[in-house]
């Protein structure tokens, strides 16, 4: 009687396919961390646009990074958790060293 083998990496990733609702369901899951991220971005960016050379962003680039986060989760879902997190990271480095 043969063992059975155990599944290679590979062959479970690639079993691990999503499908169309599962990539709708983690873009509408996406949003409730997406929109705080690019508003935090988009506010950030235009007090320092505000402070300095008088200038500002209009809303357009704040839904714009939305719709590039949710684009990004839907086609990616398993990318998207990394990307923000790495976001997130950059923002508390940025403050302890801003406000030590």
């Amino acid at each position: 009687m043969k063992s059975a083998r155990p599944i290679p990496r590979r062959a479970r990733r690639q079993a691990e396919e999503y499908s169309i609702p599962d990539r709708l369901m983690a873009m509408l899951a996406s949003l409730f961390f997406s929109v705080p991220t690019a508003l935090v971005i988009w506010l950030s960016i235009n007090r320092e646009l505000a402070l300095w050379w008088q200038g500002f962003l209009d809303s357009g680039y704040l839904w714009g990074s939305i719709v590039l986060f949710a684009l990004l989760a839907f086609s990616m879902p398993r990318l998207f958790p990394v990307v923000l997190g790495s976001i997130w990271n950059g923002f508390i480095k940025l403050w302890r060293w801003w406000y030590p």
